[in-house]
């Protein structure tokens, strides 16, 4: 068995036309993140920008990757019980993952990797609601 990479995928805005909301287990690629090799079975932190009004610069859960196409990543969605704030991620991910979570703003950091490390201090205790 392959270990899983880790990555954070950004949602901004989720009204229409053509935008899916965190919950909706889809991850529309568009110009972004079309070169970012996920496999089934990786796993995604999903952040929330200050546009989004309902989970407001917060993870409001994970995603696990189930398939891969050129327009979408495919993935299981798992609320966590707190919702992660910006704050926590930021005192959370290492060095190099931080400085391309505080570039988010840049069409390229929309979907990208980062380490075991960063991933697992920014979930720390906290739990999925498995359904």
């Amino acid at each position: 068995m392959v270990n899983p990479k880790y990555y954070v995928a950004v949602f901004g805005d989720p009204n229409p036309p053509y935008k899916d909301t965190v919950e909706s287990g889809k991850y529309n690629l568009g110009i972004r993140g079309t070169e970012i090799p996920t496999d089934p079975g990786d796993i995604i932190l999903l952040y929330c920008t200050m546009n989004y009004p309902e989970h407001f610069m917060e993870v409001p859960g994970i995603g696990i990757v189930l398939n891969k196409d050129k327009d979408s990543i495919y993935y299981r969605y798992l609320p966590v019980r707190s919702a992660i704030k910006k704050d926590i991620i930021d005192k959370s991910f290492t060095t190099h993952d931080k400085e391309k979570f505080n570039n988010i703003r840049f069409s390229t950091y929309w979907l990208f990797e980062i380490t075991r490390e960063s991933f697992s201090n920014a979930i720390g205790e906290n739990s999925l609601n498995w359904p």
